[in-house]
């Protein structure tokens, strides 16, 4: 065999090795793009619209619930009402929170019935801080019972399940820049959170339809239909 064959075996040899090589590179292992282009994606939670204006009370009594938008069974007891201060903070407190501004309120009868009421109660603050304060007051220092609304409501939002040791309760609460809003369901929860959260959700939507400039017309059907996605 010549010289010139033999020193021409390394050469080819070194080629086919790169050939290899860069086979397995792009062939074998999918990169990074079509590795996930096909998996399940995280999808991020829409961001939160934060109440910031200072609705007026006008706004506030179109926010809360009427008729048909509630949860089902449930009826306005009344009529839609102006809440005083002292109504935005806990029961055994009868003083104003610091920074409230206005609120309005209703209850609702279940079937005709005062037996198993619930009611919801939104309070505007002038900041966020007050709001905040205000918030974590309301809804008292339960741990054990507490759980987070899922999905959260607003920028934070708490579920308690039976508070101050009652049976078949479930009081909401959150705060969604400078508002505060309680639910409360009296009975026939089963200890099923869900119907709280949904007034809860509606509420905030029906706010955040008013800051906008629109009509509130969010309903707690609706609220169910899109947790449930």
């Amino acid at each position: 065999m010549s010289r010139a064959r033999l020193a021409l075996l390394p050469a080819v040899a070194l080629v086919g090795l790169v050939a290899l090589t860069a086979c397995s590179s792009s062939g074998d292992e999918p990169d990074s793009a079509s590795s996930t282009q096909g998996g399940d994606k995280q999808v991020s939670p829409p961001a939160p619209k934060p109440i910031t204006k200072a609705l007026t009370q006008a706004d506030l009594t179109q926010a809360v619930l009427g008729d048909g938008e509630g949860l089902p069974g449930y009826t306005v007891h009344g009529t839609k009402e102006v809440t005083d201060g002292q109504y935005c903070g806990p029961a055994q407190d009868d003083s104003v929170p610091k920074g409230w501004v206005r609120g309005s309120d209703a209850s609702y009868e279940y079937n005709g019935s005062t037996l198993n009421m619930a009611d919801v109660h939104i309070c505007l603050f002038g900041t966020a801080k007050d709001a905040h304060n205000a918030y974590l007051a309301w809804k008292g220092a339960e741990k054990s019972m507490e759980q987070p609304a899922k999905p959260p409501v607003g920028d934070e939002s708490t579920l308690v399940i039976n508070p101050g040791g009652s049976e078949d309760n479930v009081y909401g609460y959150s705060r969604s820049g400078k508002v505060v809003i309680r639910v409360q369901v009296d009975g026939n929860t089963g200890g099923d959170p869900s119907g709280a959260r949904a007034m809860l959700g509606a509420t905030l939507t029906r706010l955040q339809q008013l800051q906008d400039g629109k009509p509130a017309s969010a309903t707690v059907a609706e609220e169910q239909a899109a947790a449930a996605k």
